[in-house]
């Protein structure tokens, strides 16, 4: 019994010894391996690097170096500046270069127009009919007359901001009433009625302590017969002239004559419209101008003036137009 104990023990000796090496063996080769991977790397020695890229940097360097000719493109036969930025709009889809000609942006205005005058707010739809400079002119307007929209001293002639509103008549009924002499002349209208004889060359009017408006010239004794009837009536003729106007005209005996003479009414619109009522062959001026015009004659749907230097013309007659 004691034999197996001893044996049993010398067993358990040997494997104690046995781990016991293995243990000491591990911690030998693990502190190896740490001591390797401190170890501190030698630098490669500058014989050992890697040679540059030679023909890299020539091939850089002789880009750099190359002379480039710089060509502006051109557009409808005009070169585009290359070093100033160009005006593009877009409307609708459609993109707009105004330093070319078409298409235009704000028709009949062309863009050299709008670019050369420095145009503000041409973005804006109205822009035709606005008034950068305030002289009562659009653009469109100072484009078609060729003035410069931005200088308030250039602009169209202002007769065209004149406009006839309507014409205005005074009725002046007159009629010969007998064929003998001093042969009767009557005024009808406007009232009071009134008469009076007279003979050619005698001077007369209607109104008291006013001068004479009219002469009579001649007299022609005249009949003429009915093509219905047969008869015969008188129609003797009075050929007298309106003084006032150097105008001749033939009263025809029973029959009215009217010598209505006409009013324009004016409307003048640059800055607050003004209203003018100017008697044909009367003068008036336009506000602020200095000028004076002389009105030649008025119709239903136009006036026609001219300007004046005293009592003669000083320039061209102007048609001015209703509206």
């Amino acid at each position: 019994m004691q034999k197996k104990n001893g044996n049993y023990e010398k067993v358990l000796l040997i494997i104690a010894a046995l781990l016991a090496a293995g243990v000491v063996t591990f911690t030998i080769l693990d502190s190896q391996g740490l001591s390797e991977r401190l170890a501190i790397k030698q630098a490669s020695s500058p014989n050992n690097l890697n040679p540059p890229p030679t023909e890299r940097v020539k091939s850089v360097l002789a880009r750099l170096m190359e002379k480039v000719n710089w060509v502006s493109p051109v557009i409808n036969g005009k070169p585009v500046p290359l070093n100033k930025s160009i005006l593009l709009l877009q409307k609708g889809d459609q993109l707009f270069d105004l330093q070319v000609p078409e298409p235009a942006l704000r028709p009949p205005m062309t863009n050299e127009f709008l670019v050369k005058n420095d145009i503000p707010n041409i973005e804006s739809p109205n822009v035709g009919s606005l008034d950068p400079d305030n002289d009562g002119f659009s653009n469109e307007e100072e484009f078609t007359a060729k003035t410069n929209p931005r200088d308030e001293h250039s602009h169209p002639p202002v007769t065209q901001k004149l406009f006839l509103k309507q014409r205005i008549t005074h009725d002046y009924k007159i009629k010969l009433n007998s064929s003998s002499p001093p042969y009767q002349v009557q005024r009808i209208a406007p009232e009071p009625r009134a008469s009076k004889f007279v003979s050619p060359g005698d001077e007369f009017g209607f109104d008291k302590n006013a001068a004479a408006r009219f002469k009579a010239l001649t007299f022609t004794q005249k009949l003429e017969k009915s093509p219905t009837t047969g008869l015969e009536t008188d129609v003797s003729e009075l050929k007298c002239v309106d003084i006032s106007t150097n105008k001749e005209f033939v009263l025809i005996k029973g029959q009215e004559t009217n010598l209505a003479d006409y009013e324009a009414e004016f409307e003048f619109r640059i800055g607050t419209p003004e209203i003018r009522k100017v008697r044909e062959g009367e003068t008036f001026q336009i506000p602020g101008l200095g000028v004076t015009f002389k009105v030649l004659g008025i119709e239903e749907s136009q006036a026609v003036i001219v300007p004046v230097d005293g009592k003669n013309p000083s320039g061209e007659s102007i048609t001015i137009k209703k509206g």
